[in-house]
C-alpha cells in the first residue's frame, strides 16, 4: 500500500543544543538590562527625591543667609557633586577636613573654597553620604588674627623695601652722619631679604671678630634705619667711630709685600726652571752623565707650575719640593718603578673625547729633576732646607745604564703592581679600537723590591 507522510525534519541535536543556550543567555541579559534599568531610575528617583527635600534648605547658600548663626560650612567642589552625579559613591563622604585649620575650625584662609548650608540642609546630606565635621559660621579667630597680622607685617615690609630703595639712591655727604654696609650691598639686599638673611652687616665681620672697613660702602642715617628694621640682627657701624681689625689689616700688608716678593720669585723661576715648567724631558745626555737625579710628587709639581703661571698674586708656594706622594702609605717604601719614573700617558691630536678623558684619569706620578733644579727649588724659600734634608726619592744614573734607586731606598713591589694594574684597567676600553694614546717612559732599570731587601737583612 502507499506509505504514510514523512517524518519532519530534525536538525541536528548539536544546533539544537547550541540554539537553547543562546536562547538561554538572551534571556539574561534582557533580565540583567530590566534589573540596571530598575537600578537607573531608582537612583534618579532618589535623587530628584533628596534634591526635591534639599532644594528649599540651601537658601542658606545665598549670601544674604551668610548672617544666620547656626548655618554650616561644606566644601564648594563636593557640593557641587553632590548635586550633579546620581551615585553616591561617586560623591563620597562630606570632607569637610579639607576647609577645617589646624584649631579645629573653618579656615578663613580657604572661604573661597567653601559654601553655607542651613543645618537642616548639612544634616540632610550627613544622613545620606556621610562625612563631617560639622563647622559652623563661627570661624577659628587664632587664624583670623594670625592673617591680619601677616597682612599687616607684609604691607609693612612693602613700604620698608619702597623707603630703602629711595635712600639707597642718594648716597650720603661728607658731612651726613653715614654707616657701613657691605659694597654689595645695594645690588643685594633685596635678595638677602627674600633668602631670610637678618644680619646685613654680617659680611663685613673678620675672622678675628673685628671689622673690614676697606670692603664697605656708606649709607645714609635713612637708609640705616630701613636696613635695621628689615635686618633686625644688624650691627650699626658709623662711619666715624669705626676702624678696620688691625690683624687683618697686617695680614693685607704681609700679603701685599709678599705678592711682590713673589713676582720677583716667578720671574727668576721662569727662566731658571723652563724644562720642568715647560713639561720636557731630561735630555739623554743628561741621564747618562752619573749625577744624581731626585724624584718629585707630580701633584707638587702642578701646583708649583700653576705657582708660576698664575695671572694674580694670590697663588700661594706650595712649599719645599715633595716625594711624598712617591711612598705607600702602609710600609713606606718607593711606589713607582724606576723604569716608570717619567711615564705619561698623552693623547694624540686625533684622539677622541673617550680617550681624553682616559688621559686624564691616568695623570703622571711623578717627575725627574737634576740636583741643580731641585737646589734652585729649594733656594727659593727663604727658610728652604737642602734637598738632603728633604727626604726626596733620589735615583742614581750610572753612565749608560738606566737610573736606579739610590741605595738604602726600598721598592714596594705590590704596591707598585697594584698601581699598574689600576692604569691597565683604565685602558680595557680600547682593547679592540684604535687607540691614540701614546706611552712615553724611560728604559726601564733594575731596583731591589722590599722583600728581597728583607731577604738580605737590609730591611
Amino acid at each position: 500500500g502507499r506509505a504514510g507522510p514523512a517524518a519532519p525534519p530534525q536538525a541536528p541535536q548539536a544546533v539544537l543544543s547550541a540554539l537553547r543556550e543562546a536562547n538561554a543567555a538572551l534571556r539574561a541579559r534582557a533580565r540583567q538590562y530590566d534589573d540596571d534599568v530598575a537600578a537607573v531610575e531608582a537612583e534618579v528617583r532618589s535623587r530628584d527625591e533628596y534634591l526635591a527635600a534639599l532644594s528649599p534648605l540651601l537658601q542658606a547658600a545665598s549670601p544674604a543667609a551668610r548672617s544666620l548663626p547656626d548655618a554650616r560650612w561644606v566644601p564648594a567642589s563636593w557640593l557641587r557633586s553632590s548635586l550633579a552625579l546620581l551615585r553616591e559613591a561617586e560623591v563620597g563622604p562630606v570632607p569637610n577636613g579639607e576647609i577645617r585649620c589646624e584649631h579645629g575650625k573653618a579656615d578663613p584662609a580657604k572661604l573661597g573654597e567653601m559654601r553655607l548650608v542651613s543645618p537642616a540642609a548639612w544634616r540632610r546630606m550627613v544622613e545620606r553620604f556621610g562625612g563631617g565635621p560639622e563647622l559652623d559660621t563661627a570661624g577659628c579667630a587664632v587664624c583670623v588674627r594670625a592673617a591680619l597680622r601677616t597682612r599687616r607685617t607684609a604691607d609693612r615690609t612693602a613700604q620698608l623695601k619702597e623707603a630703602l630703595g629711595q635712600a639707597l639712591s642718594s648716597p650720603p655727604s661728607e658731612e651726613e652722619e653715614a654707616f657701613l654696609v657691605p659694597k654689595a650691598f645695594r645690588a643685594k639686599w633685596a635678595k638677602w631679604r627674600n633668602e631670610g638673611v637678618a644680619d646685613a652687616t654680617g659680611e663685613l665681620r673678620c675672622k678675628h671678630g673685628g671689622w673690614l672697613v676697606d670692603g664697605a660702602r656708606c649709607i645714609s642715617a635713612a637708609a640705616w634705619s630701613h636696613t635695621e628694621a628689615l635686618f633686625p640682627d644688624s650691627t650699626p657701624l658709623p662711619r666715624e667711630s669705626t676702624s678696620a681689625c688691625a690683624a687683618c689689616s697686617a695680614e693685607r700688608r704681609s700679603l701685599l709685600e709678599g705678592a711682590k716678593g713673589n713676582a720677583a720669585l716667578r720671574a727668576a723661576q721662569r727662566q731658571q726652571l723652563g724644562r720642568l715648567l715647560a713639561e720636557e724631558e731630561l735630555p739623554a745626555e743628561v741621564l747618562s752623565a752619573g749625577s744624581p737625579l731626585y724624584l718629585l710628587d707630580a701633584a707638587w709639581v702642578q701646583e708649583w707650575r700653576r705657582f708660576l703661571l698664575a695671572k694674580t698674586q694670590t697663588q700661594l708656594h706650595p712649599g719645599p719640593p715633595s716625594s711624598a706622594g712617591l711612598r705607600c702609605e702602609a710600609h713606606g717604601c718607593v711606589e713607582v718603578r724606576p723604569g716608570h719614573t717619567h711615564a705619561r700617558w698623552r693623547p694624540s691630536r686625533g684622539a677622541s673625547a673617550a680617550e681624553r678623558a682616559v688621559s686624564e684619569r691616568l695623570p703622571p706620578r711623578c717627575c725627574l729633576a737634576t740636583a741643580a733644579e731641585v737646589e734652585v727649588l729649594c733656594g727659593a724659600l727663604a727658610a728652604g732646607a737642602p734637598p738632603e734634608e728633604l727626604e726626596l726619592v733620589s735615583l742614581t744614573a750610572g753612565g749608560d745604564d738606566p737610573p736606579t734607586l739610590a741605595p738604602g731606598t726600598l721598592l714596594c713591589t705590590g704596591c707598585c703592581e697594584a698601581a699598574e694594574a689600576k692604569e691597565r684597567a683604565a685602558l680595557a676600553d680600547f682593547e679592540d679600537a684604535e687607540v691614540h694614546l701614546t706611552l712615553r717612559t724611560e728604559p726601564a732599570g733594575a731596583a731591589k723590591s722590599r722583600d728581597e731587601a728583607v731577604a738580605a737583612g737590609e730591611a
